[in-house]
This record gives structure tokens, sequence and C-alpha cells, in this order.
């Protein structure tokens, strides 16, 4: 028999999942279904319906035949089944069929290397749309104008030793300026401008940073523009 069905992780909740035998007999006749309406010797079995009986369910399944009887009945006292029982056979209506198959699909015969591919796509996709999320919340980050507090606190982690007074004068200037440097040139990312002009601001002992040897006086002060 080829198709497949379809079973939520939620089938774990199921009131009687804890019986094995209920799970085990419940997931035979969810497989051995009808996938589409036919006929047997002139009997009408329908998409969702199994004709059976308690030997070939004994001899299918292994469970005993009494146990069979008391699953069958609390299949049918919770709505998972319907049985039309004759001397003969049960014809047995497994209900909500459709919510066991894939979307509603009547071809039970979609390639596992489909769906397979198809998962995989998702995946992927679902993986870059996050990663450029996470590109973009950065790239948002930095350009955002920050409060003084941000501009210090990443000021200290980069720089410890960096005058406050001097540190503020600094913010200000950009602030009163919209966020243009000396040369009224926009600044796109404050972090990066933070980190080149931190070694021209003074340092708590109100000397400048000489980081960079060489620098000539009116370099430093140029930045203060």
């Amino acid at each position: 028999m080829e198709g497949w069905i379809k079973l939520y992780r939620k089938f774990s909740e199921w009131e009687w999942f804890n019986i094995s035998e209920m799970v085990h007999l419940f997931i035979y006749l969810l497989l051995n279904a009808n996938h589409e309406d036919g006929k047997w010797r002139g009997i009408e079995i329908k998409r969702g319906q199994i004709l059976t009986g308690l030997h070939s369910l004994n001899e299918k399944t292994g469970i005993s035949i009494r146990s069979i009887r008391t699953c069958l009945d609390r299949l049918q006292n919770t709505k998972e089944i319907d049985r039309q029982t004759t001397n003969k056979y049960s014809l047995i209506t497994i209900c909500n069929y459709e919510s066991y198959q894939c979307n509603g699909i009547t071809n039970d015969k979609q390639p596992d290397k489909q769906l397979t591919s198809k998962r995989q796509t998702t995946d992927k996709q679902t993986t870059t749309n996050k990663k450029e999320e996470n590109n973009n919340n950065e790239k948002n980050d930095k350009n955002i104008p920050p409060t003084f507090d941000e501009f210090k606190s990443y000021a200290l982690e980069n720089n410890p030793s960096v005058n406050l007074e001097s540190l503020e004068l600094k913010y200000k200037a950009w602030v009163e300026n919209n966020w243009r440097d000396g040369n009224n040139k926009k600044i796109v990312n404050w972090k990066t401008k933070l980190l080149n002009t931190l070694p021209y601001l003074k340092t708590k002992d109100n000397g400048f940073n000489r980081q960079h040897s060489g620098r000539h006086e009116k370099n430093v002060n140029a930045m203060w523009d």
C-alpha cells in the first residue's frame, strides 16, 4: 500500500495516548482506510473507511480480540471513529479523516524527496531572513543617533580613561550640528566615528590621549570644529 498520513505533534496529548493498544489500533486504521472511494463484493467503501472484522484486526495488529472490542468502543465513544457492524464485518469510518491528510490532497503519491526539498528551502529561507534581520538591526543600531548614556557607555568601553566632560562636549557638538562632523560631513556610523575620535579627546588627567604619536596639535584642535 502506497501513500502516507500526517500526525500533528499534539497527537501525544490525545486522551488515549498512554494506552499503547489504543494508539496501535488507531494508527492501523488510519493507515489502512481507503484513500479513495471504492467497492468490495458490492459493498461501497468510501474514502476514510475500512471494511474489516475482529479476527482480521487481531491477525494484522497482534492485539487480542477482547482488547480490540474495548478499543473500538472507546474510539467510537470519543468520536474518533464510527461503526456499522453486521455478523460478517464492520465498516469503520475515520471521523475527520481529511485532517490526517496533507491539506486535503487526494493524491497520496507525492514523493518524499519533494517534501524534503520544500522543507530545506523553507529552512534555508528562514535562516537567510533571520541573518538579514540581524544585519539590519546591527546596521540600524549604528545609524540611529544614541542617547548620551549610550554614547558614554560605548566610549568608556573602548577607552576607560577618556575625560567625561570632554566627551560630553563632543556629543553636544555633534547633536547641535545634526550629527555632522567639523567638515559638515554626515556621521553615518556614530560608533566608528567615536572610535576614531577617542584618541583626540582629553583623558581623565586632563591630558590628551597620545595613542597616535607624531600627530601635530593642530590636528587635535581640528577635531573640535
